[in-house]
């Protein structure tokens, strides 16, 4: 039977990108209070997916951000070299339990389903406002898109197929 992991509430939750724009892999990396900690892998797009989905929440929760003072911050996490938990996850879904007001996201990794690990991840709002702000960031970060069909340009140029391929820019 797979293993399930219920990290609860987290008391970190953050997006990154590895590699050089064009050749990045993307995770989320979570610490808990009990210092567990995991990497779930993430292609670029369900990242962006993830986000738009906790902008949606918030939108729909009437959530107003608004930061903490100063003296109340929270000290940089401290992460181990090997996560407790490293997940190439394949099926996502979120929900929300608003006694709470917490985001809860959960998902599958990408295997068969018989051998797939799964996960359970919750945050406050505040956490979620911060994870879409950083996804933004994080998405921003790599290849521009070009003007005419929105493709990633890479430094090289690209052939744009709204130029019917003839015109590199």
């Amino acid at each position: 039977m797979a293993a399930r992991h219920d990290f609860g509430l987290v008391t970190h939750i953050s997006p990154e990108a590895i590699g050089q724009p064009g050749q990045r892999r993307f995770r989320l990396r979570i610490l808990t209070a009990d210092s567990e900690s995991a990497s779930l892998w993430l292609e670029k797009e369900q990242l962006t997916a993830v986000g738009d989905a906790v902008e949606s929440v918030l939108s729909d929760e009437e959530y107003r951000y608004e930061r903490l003072p100063l003296d109340d911050l929270e000290p940089d996490p401290v992460f181990p070299l090997s996560p407790d938990v490293d997940l190439q996850v394949g099926q996502l879904s979120m929900g929300i339990n608003r006694e709470t007001r917490h985001i809860v996201l959960m998902g599958s990794e990408a295997a068969p389903e018989s051998e797939a690990e799964s996960f359970t991840v919750e945050f406050d709002y505040r956490r979620g406002h911060e994870l879409r702000r950083s996804i933004r960031e994080v998405v921003s970060a790599g290849r521009p898109p070009c003007p005419l069909c929105s493709g990633p340009v890479d430094p090289a140029g690209h052939v744009c197929a709204r130029s019917n391929g003839h015109h590199p820019h």
